[in-house]
């Protein structure tokens, strides 16, 4: 069950650096403001994240700033403040989770958006479904199924949809995957706690003998993880490469 804990944080530092080499690259070539106005929508669903998961594990959440156009004077793009009972273990592993919540958040926004402007989405059923009891084979049918997906997500859509969609994705991978120094304390003060859940669980599940579920709730935990992460690097990447386009225009 370590696994449960070690995928979804390596996956999204992976994600969270190369985000921060895209908005560095942002502010380089672009200037400071072009985190606003090129990547506020990332910002905003960044924050979106932390805010949103901060409800869905009972946190408090005492203020919350999507944008702030003010940055230079804080030194923070937007800001989510959020409280919880120290004695209430649901609350405390949800930290793990609200630490994390911008690299989920993003990935799902990106696939809303094929779903509504192209019409066209992943079949994580199916890719779940290949895979199987994850191995180390698999991941070539992860990253297949991610770039399968990228080439014929257009088939169903019209260009000016396909224009949108890009502008929409370049605007949130470039600043909206980038976890900042909090956001990772965040993830350390629910480790623990997350820990021991995933441990009582774990032997629950021995006992019972419930092994085989226990391999196949693990499988698509790796599975979806590298899913996100795989989309998360194509978008990333492709970000960096537009914003080195536009700024040598």
């Amino acid at each position: 069950m370590l696994t449960m804990s070690a995928v979804p944080y390596v996956t999204a530092l992976i994600a969270s650096w190369l985000g921060h080499v895209s908005k560095s690259m942002l502010v380089s070539d672009l200037g400071p403001n072009s985190q606003l106005a090129v990547g506020g929508l990332g910002v905003a669903i960044h924050e979106f994240g932390h805010a949103s998961f901060a409800f869905l594990f009972g946190h408090r959440v005492t203020h919350m700033q999507l944008l702030n156009f003010h940055y230079a004077e804080s030194g923070t793009l937007g800001s989510v403040e959020h409280t919880w009972n120290d004695h209430n273990v649901y609350q405390r592993l949800g930290n793990f989770f609200i630490g994390l919540a911008p690299y989920y958040m993003c990935s799902i926004a990106l696939y809303l958006l094929q779903k509504v402007l192209l019409h066209n989405t992943l079949n994580f059923a199916s890719v779940l479904k290949t895979t199987g009891d994850f191995e180390f084979n698999s991941l070539s049918t992860i990253v297949s199924a991610v770039i399968s997906n990228f080439t014929n997500v257009f088939s169903n859509a019209s260009w000016p949809m396909i224009i949108l969609y890009f502008v929409l994705s370049v605007m949130i991978a470039s600043t909206g995957y980038d976890l900042s120094s909090e956001d990772l304390s965040t993830v350390t003060k629910g480790v623990t706690p997350w820990m021991i859940v995933l441990a009582i669980v774990s032997i629950v599940m021995v006992f019972l003998n419930l092994k085989a579920q226990m391999v196949s709730l693990i499988s698509v935990v790796i599975v979806f993880s590298l899913l996100f992460l795989v989309q998360a690097l194509i978008y990333i990447l492709i970000s960096m490469v537009v914003i080195k386009i536009i700024g040598i225009i």
